[in-house]
């Protein structure tokens, strides 16, 4: 490098000082400024007349003339200075206005100059600071507003719902023609769907205001789940589904934790499975992955045939008001807080919640929980040594190969399999009777169905969009026609058993 005069160096040094984002005071021995940098001057006003100003004046709250020496007149923060760390501390403009600083001393006895202060303007980031507090409390204080007011209105709801509910089921005790019966139906079907986006709600609002706590108490794990199974069986028959249930022998026969959440859990996680799978089979596998002490961890996997998500939507699941897809709430409705919910009750439990999925190709839900073994459970009871076990139709059996009844998704979409005939026959025979009984909106799922199961043969997969569109029509007349179309064209394929 080459040799620099002293003009040129001093040029520098005065382009780095002037240039500095921090305020740069020069004193000497008496506690008078020196020189100070250019944004220095500006800040405190003092312009090009800064030289002479007493340090005491600009530091007032600090800084003082002591035994020929400028010190710091706090101790603490005398050795904070001497150890070369920032203060917090106040600079007084001309004006005798002030503002915020953190501030650094230096000492160094020079022959030009005795030490200097280095300081930075902290007033926007404090101002900012508090403007956040500020925020945050305006937030906190109109989130608990609206808990109390969706808390509210979602009690004073329950009661006329609850009202209609009753009402209609009633009227279907009652004798009712055809028409009559299927708007009462649809009545009890939205108050039903009311009653549970009212509890979505409720838990939403208490999760939120960390008002939610669980109740533990002991109680029979395996009656637990038959229960779940049966609260969604008639939804799983009425899609013509397969559920198989797989029980580890190794989970405890008894077990403390909050029996109605994982209920929740499972519920919702089934509800889901079963409402988004149209053809083929629902899977739900509990195993022990861990025992310590009186501690169980459980692990749980739901896992479907249905529509799948695609990698991008994944992020959406657990937010709350979410759904994948815009549609999905007119098709199938609801509230998107199912999941958001079941997340902050997996989580409640110490345990983590996640998705696998592929779109068209079904869904697995896995999910852990920590719960306690009970005193009184030593064995499981014989019933449920191997804990496997098919439901289909309206019955239950245990299965010894869990593997055979676990039937691959490729092999019901692949035209002309085994699997493939027997659910075309099955969702042809459900069909039929939903056209026979009008029940149109059946009638459509199960054409929807059809149109996938015959997804590789063009001109099948035609005849079924049509029908589909005619049931989609309520056109009775034409919708027989068009299925015994399909039906003869599938007979001349030998596509059904």
């Amino acid at each position: 490098m080459g040799e620099h005069s002293l003009p040129e160096l001093q040029k520098k040094w005065n382009e780095l000082l002037d240039n500095s984002l921090e305020m740069i005071i020069f004193f000497d021995r008496e506690g008078r400024v020196i020189e100070g940098n250019q944004l220095a001057r500006q800040e405190l006003g003092y312009g090009d007349n800064i030289e002479g100003i007493s340090l005491g004046r600009i530091f007032q709250q600090i800084m003082v003339y002591q035994e020929g020496r400028v010190v710091i007149s706090d101790e603490q923060a005398k050795q904070l200075a001497e150890e070369h760390k920032t203060i917090e501390t106040v600079a007084y403009r001309k004006n005798q206005t002030c503002f915020d600083v953190d501030l650094k001393l230096v000492y160094r006895d020079e022959e030009d100059f005795f030490g200097m202060c280095i300081f930075v303007n902290t007033a926007v980031r404090v101002g900012a600071i508090k403007d956040m507090v500020k925020a945050k409390e305006r937030v906190e204080d109109a989130t608990k507003i609206r808990n109390e007011f969706v808390s509210n209105v979602t009690h004073e709801l329950r009661t006329p719902v609850n009202g209609i509910l009753g009402l209609s089921r009633n009227l279907l005790e009652t004798e009712l023609d055809e028409q009559q019966k299927e708007s009462v139906n649809i009545i009890h079907m939205c108050c039903q769907n009311m009653i549970s986006i009212i509890n979505n709600l409720l838990d939403f609002s208490k999760l939120e205001a960390g008002k939610f706590t669980l109740e533990e108490r002991e109680f029979d794990f395996r009656e637990a789940l038959d229960k779940i199974i049966a609260i969604n069986m008639n939804q799983i028959n009425e899609k013509g589904l397969k559920l198989l249930l797989n029980i580890s022998p190794e989970i405890p026969e008894r077990i403390v934790g909050d029996e109605l959440r994982i209920t929740q859990i499972l519920t919702n996680l089934i509800n889901n499975a079963v409402k988004f799978t149209s053809v083929g089979q629902i899977v739900v596998d509990v195993v022990k992955t861990m025992e310590l002490n009186d501690t169980v961890e459980l692990f749980f996997m739901v896992m479907d045939t249905g529509i799948g998500i695609a990698p991008e939507d994944m992020d959406k699941l657990f937010k709350s008001f979410s759904q994948v897809d815009a549609s999905i709430t007119r098709r199938f409705g609801g509230s998107g807080l199912g999941l958001t919910i079941v997340k902050e009750l997996v989580e409640l439990m110490d345990g983590e919640i996640h998705v696998e999925s592929e779109k068209g190709r079904g869904s697995t839900f896995s999910f852990s929980i920590r719960v306690k073994r009970a005193d009184s459970s030593f064995e499981n009871t014989k019933a449920y040594e191997t804990g496997k076990f098919v439901y289909e139709g309206f019955s239950r059996h245990e299965v010894k190969n869990m593997d055979d009844e676990m039937q691959s998704i490729e092999e019901i979409y692949r035209l002309g399999s085994d699997e493939n005939k027997k659910e075309i026959t099955n969702t042809m025979e459900k069909l039929i009777i939903c056209v026979e009984m009008e029940n149109w909106e059946k009638a459509e799922m199960f054409a929807g169905t059809m149109k996938k199961l015959l997804e590789s043969d063009k001109e099948l997969k035609r005849k079924a969009f049509r029908l589909e569109m005619t049931v989609r029509k309520a056109d009775g007349e034409s919708a027989l026609t068009q299925y015994n179309d399909l039906d003869q064209a599938l007979k001349e394929a030998q596509l059904q058993e």
